[in-house]
């Protein structure tokens, strides 16, 4: 007899990997069909989100009150009210990729950096932090490389179509996000 699960709390570390091996397992299968391919791009994606979150909330109080923010975490209890219509801002990729882009480049988002501060300090000082706790920084190519795939991502999964997909975009710009994990994960 079957026992139908009550309730399950997902980890961290548990629902990143889960995410990263469907990511991969979607991007082996993809070939020409683009199901597969998006679906890479949308796990992948939120994986490296929840690795660099996990990563970063235990030194959250080294960043200006804005990121700060954006480390906290609700309480893991499902609310419908505050989880389906007002979900507060988190960590997302294009954040992650800003805190981990070496200095001399541009602000991704220049929203993440507001506050009291001068942004290019607050930049800088966040990005030293981050890179310090995580151990990892971007360069140009391959921030590049990694915002091709968040713009795919988010013109797939958060814009109405019509979309022009270039496959091979997506395909060669996958294997810096597939070293990226593996630097979050080490």
């Amino acid at each position: 007899m079957n026992e139908t699960m009550q309730a399950v709390t997902l980890g961290p570390e548990e629902e990143a990997g889960r995410l990263w091996q469907g990511a991969m397992a979607a991007f082996r299968a993809a070939g020409n069909d683009l199901a597969p391919l998006s679906e890479s791009l949308d796990l992948g994606l939120r994986a490296v989100e929840i690795l660099a979150f996990q990563r970063l909330v235990p030194v959250r109080d080294q960043f200006p009150a804005t990121i700060g923010a954006l480390l906290a975490s609700p309480p893991p209890t499902v609310d419908l009210r505050r989880d389906a219509v007002e979900v507060p801002r988190a960590l997302r990729f294009a954040d992650v990729l800003d805190l981990l882009s070496e200095e001399s480049l541009e602000c991704v988002g220049p929203d993440l950096h507001r506050g009291w501060e001068d942004r290019r300090f607050s930049c800088r000082r966040s990005r030293a932090s981050a890179q310090e706790a995580i151990g990892v920084t971007l360069n140009a190519e391959d921030r590049q490389a990694l915002l091709t795939l968040a713009a795919y991502r988010n013109r797939i999964f958060r814009l109405p179509p019509p979309v022009r997909l270039v496959p091979s975009a997506i395909r060669d710009a996958f294997a810096v996000l597939v070293a990226l994990v593996k630097r979050l994960r080490s």
